[in-house]
């Protein structure tokens, strides 16, 4: 693994988590502070949830960040909003440019629906494993989560195709807490289908604080 990307500006480095291939972690993030998602080997997308500490029953809302924005994925210098419209992190830089706030992360019965394969890996049950072991019972719903770096198109004829990611290792997006949260984030086990060019691998949440 290379050394971490710094932030913009002088940071600190205050935590850094890896996140396996089809697991989650969860962790408490401050106000001021930066929250780095990162795709340790490249073609990897992260599914991510975030709810307030004090408030967990108000969370990042991909749809609602979507009619905020009035646009289908942020980009640099827009906030992502929870489900009462409250700007919970904003976008200081991203390496990638590309994510999903539409799809529903991958569930059970997408697995037995579409493959037949009741038993495979998700990124929903990932999200409950890691919010049970956070000590959770919260809500967590497949359309909570922000699809992170994954290489969505949608068609002229209005169809949602999904792409291998382009992108390469040590890839990540850049997000100022503005709010006191708990996030999470699953590295997707997709491995029928490009969404992770067939070939699951890890990811990392860093923590950075700037100096003053």
């Amino acid at each position: 693994m290379s050394n971490p990307r710094p932030v913009a500006g002088e940071a600190t480095l205050v935590e850094s988590v890896e996140v396996p291939a089809g697991e989650s972690r969860f962790i408490n993030v401050k106000k001021g502070q930066i929250l780095q998602l990162v795709d340790l080997y490249g073609d990897q997308v992260g599914d991510f949830v975030a709810y307030r500490t004090d408030k967990p029953d108000e969370y990042l809302s991909p749809a609602h960040t979507c009619s905020c924005l009035t646009k289908l994925s942020p980009e640099v210098g827009d906030a992502l909003y929870s489900n009462h419209r409250l700007p919970l992190l904003r976008i200081e830089a991203d390496d990638v440019g590309h994510h999903d706030f539409v799809v529903p992360c991958c569930d059970p019965e997408r697995y037995s629906v579409d493959y037949d394969l009741p038993d495979h890996p998700s990124c929903l049950a990932g999200l409950q494993r890691g919010l049970d072991a956070f000590g959770s019972d919260w809500s967590l719903h497949g359309e909570l989560a922000a699809n992170i770096f994954m290489n969505n198109v949608v068609t002229p004829e209005g169809r949602i195709e999904t792409f291998a990611p382009t992108h390469g290792a040590e890839s990540a997006i850049d997000l100022e807490v503005l709010e006191d949260l708990v996030v999470g984030l699953v590295a997707c086990p997709q491995d029928l289908s490009p969404c992770n060019n067939f070939d699951p691998t890890d990811m990392a949440i860093r923590v950075w604080e700037r100096e003053g």
